[in-house]
């Protein structure tokens, strides 16, 4: 499994789910979103919601669900 895919299995553990942007400048955004994989299909990183947190690479990411699992 990917480390995109670990996040998401991490993400849906404490009800969010997840999706990543990489612009190209070396660090890769994932924005987080309440809701099951039922909410996933119509969502993508740009909208239509805003999402709850937008993390900054991989680290401050899982750093999000771990303080969201507490």
């Amino acid at each position: 499994m990917t480390r995109f895919g670990e996040l998401q299995e991490e993400a849906h553990r404490v009800g969010l789910f997840v999706r990543a942007y990489s612009p190209g400048d070396g660090v890769t955004r994932y924005r987080f979103f309440l809701g099951d994989r039922s909410e996933e299909t119509r969502q993508t990183y740009f909208g239509p919601d805003n999402g709850v947190f937008t993390a900054l690479g991989l680290k401050e990411a899982r750093a999000f669900i771990a303080g969201r699992g507490v």
